[in-house]
């Protein structure tokens, strides 16, 4: 399969960073999309280890959406030695195959049970998109809607509390949902979009997100100031 474009000079820090794995704890963060997802963590990345030296944190936009997802995830663990991490595939149901969503969902379960490949393994999927996080930092939203939908609704919620412009694809994403959002909002919200959809399949679960899951493990880890909006 076809990586993620890297330089060589990027390839050879990414090889460097990783080789700290044995003194480190890592979190791998294999993500769908390749800039709106990756700037959100990468906030989550800076904040961290800047008070963590202990914890490593990389992601990696891939471009690859479900079943494609996994097998990218497979040969980056191959080609970087990777172990003992803790591997999360960051995806969206959109208009993708519902068995396939479906499939890297349950596979994800699997593969962390018996720690494939010497990693645990989860899964923070969105249906219908990511989006659905960022709206849940201001209100609750239970109807089904689509990715332009969810757009819509952050230009109209970026209006209202004087943020600027919605774009997508923001390198500030991190920390304007951090700072001017309600995350532990968010976090209260998706799990109770979650705990509404359960018995169901993820296809079937929309709206639903579990990316609250990834943001609760890493906010354990962020300076206090930044905690607090997270936890209270």
């Amino acid at each position: 399969m076809k990586k993620p474009r890297l330089s060589r000079l990027e390839e050879q820090k990414l090889k460097k960073r990783l080789a700290r794995q044995d003194h480190a704890k890592l979190y791998l963060i294999l993500t769908e999309g390749t800039k709106t997802e990756p700037y959100y963590f990468e906030g989550f990345k800076k904040a961290v280890e800047s008070c963590h030296p202990e914890i490593l944190v990389e992601i990696i936009g891939v471009g690859k959406a479900t079943t494609k997802l996994l097998e990218f995830a497979d040969e980056f663990i191959e080609e970087f030695s990777v172990h003992n991490a803790e591997l999360w595939l960051v995806t969206d149901k959109d208009d993708f195959q519902a068995d396939h969503f479906n499939k890297l969902v349950s596979e994800c379960l699997r593969r962390d049970k018996v720690k494939f490949l010497g990693n645990w393994w989860h899964a923070a999927w969105s249906n219908e998109c990511f989006e659905l996080w960022f709206v849940l930092h201001f209100s609750f939203y239970q109807a089904a809607a689509t990715r332009t939908e969810y757009y819509k609704i952050l230009k109209e919620q970026f209006r209202k509390h004087r943020l600027g412009s919605w774009k997508k694809n923001d390198p500030e994403i991190f920390r304007i949902m951090t700072c001017k959002g309600n995350p532990r909002l968010a976090i209260h919200y998706a799990k109770k979009l979650h705990k509404e959809k359960q018995g169901q399949i993820p296809s079937s679960a929309r709206p639903c997100t579990t990316v609250y899951a990834l943001v609760e493990e890493l906010a354990r880890y962020l300076p206090a100031d930044l905690k607090q909006r997270f936890f209270g």
